[in-house]
């Protein structure tokens, strides 16, 4: 019994020492520290991810994402609670993010839902930039002389919706956000539209000039794009000249009717080309010229170039300053000659510049457009048929134009290698003309 008792007091005596604190203490023993429940320590972690935004549905509480770190797509939901900031830390609502902005996304790895979304702060940006380059082989774009990678899931933007990156014309104005030369997004701020000469038979042969932006030659069903803006845009050919202003609006056709406005013009000639040997093509300025009959011609300068398969093609400038001059083209002596009885002089060119400036053509080669079929083809703004179509290749930058009635016309920049090859491009399906 007196064990017992013994036993029952040391127990009590060892539970007071612990309860008391009382006894030897470690020295490397920390302090236990306590928090209110109200005020939690937390720790922000890294962001996930830089996205650009895609979509956002204010609706459906959803934003969508191109992560440029592994190219995919990802959807992400937000609330009121998902922190929305600007660069500099301020607090912005989700209706303040646009489309195509790059933002550093940080979100619930267990529900996917955002905790944060910021607008990145170390990303280069480019506004008003214009001719950009695109190279679709090599996954890359040329901007203020710089290349950037773009990845597979990488998208242009404009008026808010997606499109493909060559749809970007040399002389659309838009903003590039990127960094360490790869891209992460493009969006069109000034696009183009498309000006269709309507009327306009006496004017085919000549020029057409929108003022400050391009001189091109006057050929059968034109369509050309344009800036977008407004534009005094003129014709000349011969003893015509004609001219009216257009606005432009983007992804819309202008149709320009020149009946209204054609008017004579002076210092104007009529032109007898003597071609030999038959069936030669003649180019005037660039423009595949029927010689049959006078080929009326304004004075001053003007570049010609005579084809024939077999011959050594002829390049020369025409220095027009008579009325009714005849010029004698002979491909076997490569030379060209006029009567001494006028003013008018042709000098020859060295076949391997360019003859009018412009860039130059492989017509052994051929470029073909497959899709989408039955499509009306333009390279830049001359007409070349119906899809399936082919025509000579050019060399260079060149802009395809493809139209068809009650669907929306579309353009891409492409490139052409001076390669001896064949090209054949196929085109994405046009899309109905959105209604409202």
């Amino acid at each position: 019994m007196n064990r017992k008792i013994c036993k029952w007091v040391a127990m009590v005596l060892i539970v007071c020492l612990a309860v008391s604190g009382c006894g030897k203490t470690n020295g490397n023993r920390r302090p236990t520290v306590t928090r209110e429940p109200s005020a939690p320590l937390t720790y922000e972690k890294g962001r996930d991810f830089v996205g650009v935004i895609k979509s956002l549905d204010l609706e459906k509480e959803t934003i969508t994402f191109y992560n440029t770190t592994f190219e995919e797509e990802v959807v992400c939901e937000f609330n009121g609670a998902t922190e929305i900031l600007t660069k500099n830390e301020k607090q912005i609502s989700s209706g303040s993010l646009e489309i195509g902005q790059v933002v550093d996304v940080y979100k619930n790895a267990e529900t996917n839902r955002l905790t944060k979304v910021q607008i990145s702060a170390d990303i280069l940006e480019y506004e008003g930039a214009t001719g950009l380059l695109v190279d679709s082989d090599a996954s890359s774009i040329d901007i203020n002389g710089t290349k950037y990678r773009y990845g597979s899931g990488f998208t242009a933007f404009s008026n808010g919706k997606p499109i493909n990156i060559q749809e970007i014309s040399q002389t659309d104005e838009v903003t590039f956000r990127g960094v360490k030369g790869k891209a992460y997004s493009i969006i069109v701020t000034r696009g183009h539209g498309y000006l269709r000469p309507v009327k306009y038979k006496d004017f085919v042969g000549g020029t057409m000039t929108v003022n400050g932006v391009m001189i091109v030659p006057v050929t059968e069903k034109m369509l050309v794009p344009v800036p977008e803006g407004t534009y005094e845009v003129s014709m000349k050919n011969g003893d015509y000249v004609g001219s009216r202003s257009v606005n432009i609006e983007r992804d819309q056709q202008m149709k320009l009717d020149m009946s209204q406005f054609k008017s004579l013009a002076p210092n104007t000639g009529q032109v007898v080309f003597d071609i030999n040997p038959d069936g030669a093509e003649l180019y005037v300025n660039g423009t595949l010229t029927e010689y049959a009959k006078p080929v009326p011609l304004k004075y001053g300068k003007h570049s010609i170039r005579v084809l024939l398969e077999g011959y050594e093609p002829y390049f020369g400038v025409l220095d027009l300053q008579s009325a009714n001059p005849t010029v004698r083209i002979n491909l076997s002596d490569e030379k060209a000659e006029v009567p001494d009885e006028n003013d008018t002089s042709v000098s020859k060119q060295d076949s391997s510049q360019e003859n009018t400036g412009t860039q130059e053509f492989d017509n052994l080669h051929t470029i073909t457009v497959s899709d989408p079929i039955g499509a009306s083809v333009y390279m830049d703004g001359t007409y070349k048929g119906t899809v399936p179509c082919s025509f000579p290749k050019k060399i260079g930058n060149v802009t395809i134009t493809l139209s068809m009635a009650g669907l929306t016309t579309k353009s891409y920049t492409m490139k052409t290698l001076d390669d001896s090859k064949d090209v054949t491009w196929s085109f994405p399906e046009l899309e109905n003309i959105a209604v409202g």
